[in-house]
């Protein structure tokens, strides 16, 4: 029985018993996919444990192959004496399973990948955001490690001997590898037809007295950026313009959020909605005038990937994955909160029909037909190299 390590920081959802898991990042689906390389597959990270009413929200991780192992938080200032427990059990995880696959950035895909090393390890890493970009548009304190961190990252990466980016030009470009690589979006669209851009194009074509925006994003990451959507309301209610409604969606705490709202007196025009299951996105996104992703940091967002498969027309920063998934006149610089009002004052004039359409042409992109097959030529690529059948 071949056995499979998965590592990322996580967190896994889960009950409070730590006995039933929950799909939001991590789902049935990501453990077929590396069910290909072996009979169990072990996802290590850190646990956070909701109750059963919330978890309800989510499908449950019923995969036969699904193994999960808990890492302690280790990264904050009251945690950091437990990175020699967190240490010792990925070295026992990684001495025990048979390949070792890392999703980078990650401090457990870290010290994993040194572990691996020690015990003779096939490693396999997918890069899926920068680090830098995480670090930098956080706090301070981010900013002054940001630079050490990106370094520190491409020396991982580059001496890694197969490599999968999740864009098509962006992460390779900040973290070239050695090995061989492929760039290959981890989000896959199962279901959509011609019908889905024939809906949006008379929704575009009717009047809208209120024009409803949203972003679907973790909304207690300062980097995700839609504080600066709330922002750009306030700016727009002291023009006078207040037909504006922004809806977000999101795991998190809203504290820092809602704050913003109430400081703004925006309880109006803001509704932060929380999680929703995930074919209930899909109904937000139709609901839409246009999406927004605000955020400073990305890899290749699956949030807007879902979004242009809905055909929405999207307005999204220039950072990262995002110009690899909209048009040009649809992009602006990360935190220019002035040219977000210029854009969404100007919203009679946005060319959403061109967005919608040419959305809509790229998301076909990423369909299962197309990236599975180049994804399991890579991974069979991988255990040829490694002598594994």
């Amino acid at each position: 029985m071949r056995k499979v390590l998965f590592v990322h920081d996580g967190p896994m959802l889960c009950n409070l018993d730590k006995t039933v898991f929950y799909g939001v990042h991590y789902k049935d689906e990501i453990v077929e996919r590396y069910s290909f390389f072996g009979d169990v597959v072990s996802f290590l990270m850190r646990y956070k444990t909701i109750p059963d009413s919330e978890g309800e929200k989510y499908s449950r991780i019923s995969h036969p192959a699904f193994n999960a192992i808990e890492v302690p938080d280790y990264k904050s200032i009251q945690s950091r004496f437990k990175k020699g427990e967190a240490e010792k059990i990925i070295e026992k995880a990684v001495a025990e399973h048979d390949i070792i696959l890392l999703r980078l950035p990650s401090a457990n895909g870290v010290i994993a990948q040194k572990y691996a090393r020690k015990y003779n390890k096939p490693v396999f890493v997918e890069v899926v955001a920068c680090v830098f970009d995480a670090l930098w548009n956080y706090d301070w304190r981010g900013k002054f490690i940001a630079h050490y961190k990106m370094w520190k990252y491409r020396q991982h990466i580059k001496d890694s001997e197969h490599v999968l980016y999740v864009t098509k030009d962006f992460l390779q470009g900040r973290y070239p590898t050695k090995g061989k690589s492929i760039g290959c979006s981890d989000v896959i669209l199962k279901h959509f037809d011609d019908s889905i851009l024939e809906k949006r194009l008379l929704k575009q074509n009717l009047e809208e007295p209120v024009i409803t925006l949203g972003t679907v994003a973790a909304i207690d990451v300062p980097y995700k950026g839609q504080a600066d959507v709330i922002k750009a309301l306030y700016l727009l209610k002291q023009k006078g313009k207040t037909n504006y409604i922004y809806k977000i969606v999101g795991q998190g705490k809203p504290d820092f959020l809602q704050k913003l709202i109430d400081k703004y007196e925006l309880n109006d025009q803001v509704e932060i909605l929380g999680s929703l299951p995930h074919d209930k996105v899909f109904d937000f996104l139709d609901s839409l005038s246009l999406y927004i992703q605000p955020s400073k940091q990305e890899g290749l967002p699956r949030s807007v990937i879902e979004a242009i498969s809905r055909a929405c027309p999207v307005l999204a920063t220039n950072i990262a994955g995002n110009p690899e998934l909209v048009d040009p006149d649809a992009l602006y610089k990360a935190g220019d909160i002035k040219k977000l009002v210029s854009l969404l004052s100007d919203y009679d004039n946005l060319p959403l029909e061109k967005w919608a359409t040419n959305n809509f042409e790229r998301a076909h992109n990423f369909t299962a037909e197309k990236l599975t097959s180049q994804r399991l030529n890579f991974y069979t690529e991988f255990l040829k190299d490694n002598n594994i059948e």
